[in-house]
């Protein structure tokens, strides 16, 4: 299915001329018949003033269109900054788009099947701004029954704390970066769609996180370039020009045939709300910008890119409520392991055990990091804790095999039979439990035990080098010197690089 048009943005140059601007107009109103009935229009200028030409031909044609579909209601962002200067002028811009579009704002009963345009202005102002020409202006906006916003990047991050202009603004854009020409703009705000998306669609199914951004258009009024999304807008990777022959149609099936052939924007998901999280946002948006940042969090990890993980996990840290600690340095710890930086985990894991301190898995995952770094005796400690909770099947089988490993390394070789030997009783079909026996009873001199385990092991994995090697060296020590030789042959065969195989082959054949 085509995908309707959610939103389109409009950048607007002073170069354009009376006829052009009129095909481009003409074009715009077109696109329409691609859009949603509640769309939402961007007019993005450097000076409402001067661009108030290309503006008012752009506003008759959507009144044209509203007139003809009785249903419609569109919603028209006039982007723009507000310096001292020009404040007389833009009001008089707004007049005259309210007395142009005042059929459209009628209400009541009998006016119920009439479309509606919505103008809403977004100032853009500089670091030099005049905050009391700006509320003064807010004012004028409410009481001419037009909802103000305000767009704040970098240097102008200072507006929004003082209480008497958030009581006048309908809505604060935070934008990430500190430049405000028209481009930046743009950027800003296609980044905050795609971030109340992502909001959105956490809350609802995370799973439709990997479904499209939502459906935009970026059109540069000075080449009429037309770009499918906020993606390709900064590569610059534009479908074409609305003034070629190919027309809006043509260029309309490339956006289509461009989108289908886009399988998941997560990545640029991602991108929208890293460009956020930095920002000084509100407690309550900053929250939700780290659960997002948690969830892409855990899709890095389930892809086993830790690295990623990791950067997402400590950015939503940053971000989220001090209760979320536990559940996200745990994630962090976990990648931490992953990725074999064992101290960070430890360190990790430790913010996390006031939440995970019932849970034998915690424990295991801390033990497991004491293991690698090769700290038997902690890993032992913690994985016996994990057992004392009561784990069952596999994972208890887990956790009794790293236990045995544990001793053996200690050269506790009868306490490392002990466990093995209960795990066999759960799960007497798991290769790693009959390895690691043999070497148990290797080590005890126990070489018939040894044989036998190393047999089974083999018998469920005829294919291991390592246990034909081990179960050759249990020969050798019984004195069966033929079948040790058959069974070094028989790893060499599987793994001709063993050196340790080679080289006893040799020395019993020698002998």
């Amino acid at each position: 299915m085509k995908p309707v048009i959610q939103k389109i943005y409009v950048l607007l140059s002073r170069k354009d001329g009376q006829q052009r601007m009129e095909e481009f107009s003409q074009s715009i109103r077109k696109l329409f018949y691609n859009a949603n009935i509640n769309c939402n229009l961007y007019l993005i200028t450097a000076s409402l003033p001067e661009s108030m030409p290309q503006v008012k031909l752009i506003h008759a044609e959507v009144c044209d269109f509203l007139k003809e579909h009785r249903f419609a209601r569109l919603y028209v962002h006039f982007v723009h900054p507000a310096p001292k200067a020009d404040m007389e002028d833009i009001k008089v811009c707004y007049q005259h788009l309210k007395r142009e579009c005042q059929h459209f704002d009628q209400e009541g009963y009998m006016h119920q099947e009439l479309p509606r345009l919505m103008l809403l202005p977004i100032i853009v102002p500089d670091s030099q701004a005049d905050l009391t020409a700006i509320i003064n202006l807010f004012a004028w906006f409410k009481n001419s029954f037009l909802l103000p916003s305000i767009y704040l990047a970098g240097d102008t991050f200072f507006l929004a704390q003082p209480e008497n202009l958030l009581a006048v603004a309908e809505k604060i854009y935070y934008a990430p970066g500190s430049g405000r020409d028209s481009r930046d703009i743009i950027s800003g705000l296609c980044y905050r769609d795609v971030l109340d998306d992502s909001l959105d669609k956490l809350d609802a199914d995370p799973c439709l996180l990997h479904d499209p951004c939502p459906a935009a258009v970026i059109i540069s009024t000075e080449k009429g370039m037309v770009y499918g999304c906020i993606n390709r807008f900064c590569k610059k990777d534009g479908l074409g020009s609305i003034f070629e022959k190919i027309g809006l149609s043509g260029l309309m099936a490339r956006y289509y045939e461009q989108r289908n052939s886009e399988k998941s924007c997560l990545a640029c998901r991602e991108r929208a709300v890293e460009t956020f999280a930095t920002l000084p946002l509100p407690e309550q948006k900053r929250h939700e910008i780290g659960a997002l940042l948690y969830h892409f969090g855990t899709l890095h990890q389930g892809a086993e890119e830790h690295v990623d993980a990791i950067e997402k996990y400590k950015q939503s840290l940053k971000l989220s409520p001090l209760q979320e600690e536990g559940s996200i340095c745990f994630r962090l710890g976990l990648s931490y392991t992953k990725a074999g930086l064992y101290e960070p985990a430890l360190a990790a894991f430790q913010k996390a055990e006031p939440a995970y301190c019932e849970q034998y898995y915690f424990y295991f995952y801390v033990g497991l990091c004491y293991f690698e770094k090769g700290d038997y005796g902690e890993a032992i400690e913690r994985f016996s804790k994990a057992i004392s909770l009561e784990p069952e099947g596999e994972d208890l089988v887990r956790i009794l095999i790293y236990m045995g490993t544990c001793y053996n390394n200690l050269g506790k070789y009868t306490e490392a039979v002990a466990y093995l030997e209960r795990g066999k009783l759960i799960s007497p079909d798991l290769k790693e439990l009959y390895n690691t026996l043999g070497f148990s009873y290797f080590q005890l001199r126990d070489y018939d035990k040894a044989i036998e385990n190393l047999s089974k092991a083999i018998e469920l994995d005829p294919h291991s080098a390592i246990d034909y090697a081990s179960l050759g060296a249990s020969y050798r020590e019984k004195g069966e010197a033929g079948k040790a030789i058959a069974m070094y042959e028989k790893a060499l065969t599987l793994d001709p690089a063993m050196s340790s195989a080679l080289e006893n082959l040799r020395k019993l054949k020698k002998r």
